[in-house]
């Protein structure tokens, strides 16, 4: 049965508390470890398209036929996401092993073996990028399927942290927030489709369309802040992680500018400015973390709200 502890005056949060095995400890460690690992795993696959390093290697599973090849050139960005993405695929089927015979909740079982499946998946997806000389569409929703998978493996974090079973409750309706927080999980979502076929296929109209999500992605995200800091003044909780959303937000923007500089606005040469390849990636990457952000903060409100 759980305990109850007095309200906090300061946040108005009612706790209720639940001891946690050791079992049930290591597994939220470790399951933010592997959030930590993907986010890296994100960065490195955006190094790749980013430095043009995508066929540097052209056979697969093995790198010229080696488990390590040389690691000169282009090589160095493709094998490194291979070696990352390994590593990332073992993580999760051991986090699917161990999640399915401890944990007692269904629902988290099935996300830990969907996040496994995921995985596979993309693995595949990446193999076939290289075998059939990087064809759009695969590449896109390999691009996609990357940063669901790191979206999956945050919530999952998130469902067997301490927080979660500690079910903080906050007297208080939070609808304000949660409609522009929805909508922009779904703008942010699509961005993240136009964002990856305008890297794959370069094309213009899908380049005005991911400009004009962007702006909508940023006025959202400062939609919610503002709605937070304005009407739910004190309760930490979603103070922090709105304000983190909204400063993602802008710099991502700043960040979509620098990519529009360097990939359209100035002349293309051969070997891409290491400032294109900065820009370029961080724009990627920290996109996915706007996602897995905005996901994170719609779920502590669902679970908080009573």
């Amino acid at each position: 049965m759980n305990t109850a502890f007095p309200e906090n005056q300061k946040t108005g949060f009612h706790k209720t508390s639940r001891n946690l095995t050791m079992n049930q400890i290591w597994i939220s460690r470790y399951t933010k470890l592997l959030a930590g690992i993907t986010f890296l795993l994100i960065i490195a696959g955006g190094l790749v398209t980013s430095t043009k390093s995508g066929l540097s290697v052209p056979d697969w599973p093995l790198s010229y036929g080696k488990l390590m090849p040389p690691m000169v050139g282009g090589i160095r960005f493709e094998h490194t996401h291979r070696m990352i993405a390994a590593t990332v695929g073992f993580m999760t089927l051991i986090l699917a092993v161990w999640v399915g015979f401890s944990e007692s909740r269904k629902w988290v079982r099935w996300m830990a073996i969907a996040a496994f499946g995921a995985v596979v998946l993309q693995g595949i997806l990446g193999g076939l990028t290289v075998l059939f000389l990087l064809p759009a569409p695969i590449s896109i929703f390999h691009a996609c399927l990357a940063q669901t998978f790191f979206t999956l493996i945050v919530s999952v974090a998130y469902f067997t942290s301490r927080e979660w079973f500690s079910s903080e409750a906050i007297h208080q309706d939070l609808s304000d927030v949660k409609q522009p927080l929805f909508l922009l999980i779904l703008l942010t979502y699509l961005q993240l489709i136009l964002g990856a076929t305008v890297r794959h296929t370069a094309n213009h109209y899908i380049l005005i369309s991911h400009i004009i999500s962007g702006f909508l992605v940023l006025i959202h995200a400062v939609i919610v802040m503002n709605r937070v800091i304005k009407n739910h003044e004190g309760e930490e909780k979603l103070i922090f992680p709105a304000i983190g959303l909204g400063l993602i937000a802008l710099l991502q923007t700043t960040l979509g500018i620098g990519s529009y500089i360097f990939t359209v606005a100035l002349r293309e040469t051969i070997q891409p400015a290491p400032a294109k390849i900065f820009f370029v990636t961080a724009h990627q990457s920290l996109g996915a973390l706007l996602l897995a952000t905005s996901v994170f903060l719609f779920l502590r409100i669902v679970r908080i709200e009573k």
